[in-house]
């Protein structure tokens, strides 16, 4: 998901070099079945972030992203892209985040219009802050203000080609969003990263362990479904593949983490590689995600999901998706999709000590609240109060075991903020 050609806005557009380090890793795919089976969902809970496509915010398709809100149920979407430049950070047009002309406003638009955003740093034309500033707290102080220009609680951070091995840069990466956490206790974030059907690279199981490291589960891990350079292949297998390895890497570095910490994010359509996902792919790994509990699905981009002008076109383009399929054909396969939205990451023991997030439970209550901290092995029914992480809590409904602030919280524990 890539920034290259110039003109008045910058527009984010996939290259074939987006995956140098995918392309020289193994292409060995784990020996499970790629088969969706009955549908079932595992997931607990529901969000509107469980389906939140990419959309280029620098390329002029914005009726594409109305549309898909207005007119096929679409509730979330991920804004593409911020980019660190030295210390401050721009939108892929080369205007400061919260004061950009041309983005702001279509923000605002979708949000008028009933839609939830995600904030994405990076991309393989960019890099998200930490890896083109030294200064911690000046990553601290902007990532925060991503979150507080555009009030929202979800981050994403996709990180590809060079930068994914950049081990200092994660490690400033991971300090400034367990910063975060602690001041913005409902921040749900991404690490999207390069995957072939076998799984991360190495360097990006080192992303991984670089959150371990920082006492941190990630949220949602978003593997980049597409472009493997493997020849044709069944691109709705090869994802789900792609998702199975990448939790099974997972679990090696924290048994914590479940499908629901994990995002599928396919390139829609022709890829670079001269692949094919289709509307059917797409069908089908939404059919896995239902029956299988994924945290988040996505694509590469609303901006695409339109046949191009004159025919099929058969090349990967920026604004439409290369193959016959209607308009918002992608997104129409992808919105039935309910799930949590992102799994409960947070903080854990790591190696640097912290609260346990996630399925592992624990207990945090916080500061000078007075009422009993939350604890994952108490069943709780509604009006009980809770302290965790600093701030009082209110149960809404019957839970054991769901964390105050998780991704699958909303309609379980009110905030009462600040204790």
């Amino acid at each position: 998901m890539t920034p290259t050609a110039p003109g008045r806005r910058r527009m984010a557009v996939r290259t074939g070099a987006l995956l140098v380090a995918a392309i020289a890793a193994t292409a060995t795919a784990l020996a499970h079945s790629a088969s969706a089976g009955p549908r079932a969902p595992a997931a607990v809970g529901s969000s509107v972030f469980s389906v939140a496509p990419y959309v280029d915010m620098s390329n002029g398709q914005e009726p594409v992203l109305d549309t898909a809100i207005t007119g096929h149920g679409l509730k979330a979407y991920t804004a593409a892209f911020v980019i660190g430049a030295g210390c401050n950070q721009e939108w892929g047009d080369t205007l400061p985040i919260g004061n950009d002309s041309y983005t702001d406003p279509e923000i605002a638009r979708a949000k008028s219009e009933g839609a939830s955003v995600i904030i994405s740093s990076g991309g393989a034309g960019g890099e998200p802050l930490a890896w083109t500033c030294t200064n911690q707290s000046s990553i601290n102080a902007g990532y925060a203000a991503i979150a507080d220009d555009y009030g929202v609680s979800r981050l994403d951070f996709d990180v590809e080609g060079a930068a994914v091995a950049d081990t200092a840069a994660a490690a400033r990466h991971f300090t400034a969003i367990k910063a975060l956490k602690a001041s913005h206790p409902n921040l749900v974030f991404s690490m999207t990263l390069p995957v072939l059907p076998s799984g991360l690279t190495g360097d990006g199981v080192n992303i991984l362990k670089a959150a371990k490291t920082a006492g941190l589960r990630i949220d949602v891990v978003n593997v980049m479904a597409m472009d493997y350079y493997q020849g044709q292949q069944d691109m709705g297998a090869a994802a789900i593949r792609a998702a199975q390895s990448t939790l099974a890497q997972m679990k090696s570095v924290d048994s914590g983490y479940t499908m629901a910490n994990v995002g599928i994010t396919p390139m829609i359509g022709v890829n670079d590689d001269g692949s094919v996902f289709t509307t059917a792919n797409a069908a089908s790994v939404e059919s896995f995600a239902a029956s299988n509990g994924v945290g988040r699905l996505a694509f590469w981009s609303i901006d695409r999901d339109q046949p191009c002008p004159g025919g099929s076109g058969g090349a990967a383009s920026p604004t439409c998706s290369g193959v016959s399929s209607a308009k918002l054909a992608f997104t129409d396969a992808f919105v039935p999709y309910t799930g949590t939205g992102g799994g409960t990451g947070g903080t854990t023991g790591g190696t640097t000590g912290g609260t346990t997030g996630g399925t592992t439970g624990g207990s945090t209550g916080g500061g000078g609240c007075s009422a009993a901290a939350w604890s994952a092995s108490t069943s709780y029914v509604p009006n009980d109060v809770v302290s965790y992480n600093g701030h009082k809590w209110t149960a809404l409904y019957w839970s054991t075991g769901v964390q105050p602030g998780s991704a699958i919280a909303w309609n379980i524990w009110k905030d009462n903020r600040l204790c």
